[in-house]
């Protein structure tokens, strides 16, 4: 990623995803000694996995970044819980998890959120339950009119998006999603949220092994940004 030139308009992304073969532990080597207790304090093997593989492949990528070893890094947590690079101010990065997958997104020149969700994420007697938790008024009347399947895609779609959303803006779902309104350009904060008052410009598609793609994503940055590509990687061990 070179550096950002003066005053450009457009913020630079990278994104990764790991997947996590069965039975293939990532090793927690790079990890800080925080990062390893708070590791071990996971009650389940699959959350605990799941937080190491999102540090080692944050600390791998970051660190090639900067051009430096990746437990040297100094990831820092905000009071609600959003790491941050405390020696990089001009380089924001996020994480999601789902499953088998870690997904990482870096932005260069601007804040970023990102969400990923496999797309069976809920049935569509739940997507029923669901959306009025998370669409706003106009929102929940557009996506009542679909059916079934098209009505739970829709709903996928913004759950990733808001969530995105929020991340980007440090909050996350500790914040009401129902106070982030999407247009097809980008997200803003109706007038009952204190939030924000600059649009939250949103990327968003499927990607997986399948031919239309097995997880929704979503990130949402500060600035505008050119059309994110994807780097895949197995495993961690093959960064």
């Amino acid at each position: 990623m070179p550096p950002l030139r003066e005053r450009e308009s457009v913020a630079q992304v990278e994104l990764h995803s790991l997947h996590l073969r069965d039975r293939v532990d990532v090793p927690d080597w790079i990890l800080s000694e925080q990062e390893r207790h708070r590791a071990a304090a996971f009650r389940s093997a699959e959350a605990r996995r799941l937080f190491v593989a999102g540090r080692f492949l944050c600390r791998r990528i970051l660190g090639d970044l900067l051009g430096c070893a990746p437990q040297a890094l100094s990831i820092a947590i905000t009071q609600s819980g959003r790491p941050y690079l405390s020696d990089f101010s001009d380089i924001d990065f996020n994480i999601s998890h789902v499953r088998d997958r870690v997904a990482l997104a870096i932005c260069r020149g601007g804040l970023i959120g990102i969400d990923i969700e496999r797309v069976d994420a809920f049935s569509e007697e739940e997507a029923g339950e669901i959306m009025p938790m998370i669409l706003s008024e106009y929102e929940f009347d557009q996506v009542r009119q679909l059916d079934g399947q098209y009505r739970r895609d829709a709903l996928l779609a913004r759950w990733v998006q808001k969530e995105a959303a929020l991340k980007c803006l440090g909050r996350g779902f500790l914040a009401d999603p129902r106070c982030v309104t999407l247009s097809p350009d980008y997200a803003t904060f109706g007038s009952k949220s204190q939030l924000s008052s600059e649009p939250i410009f949103i990327n968003s598609g499927r990607v997986g092994d399948g031919e239309i793609g097995d997880f929704q994503w979503a990130i949402a940055t500060s600035r505008l940004v050119t059309e994110p590509q994807w780097r895949h990687h197995i495993n961690g061990i093959s960064l």
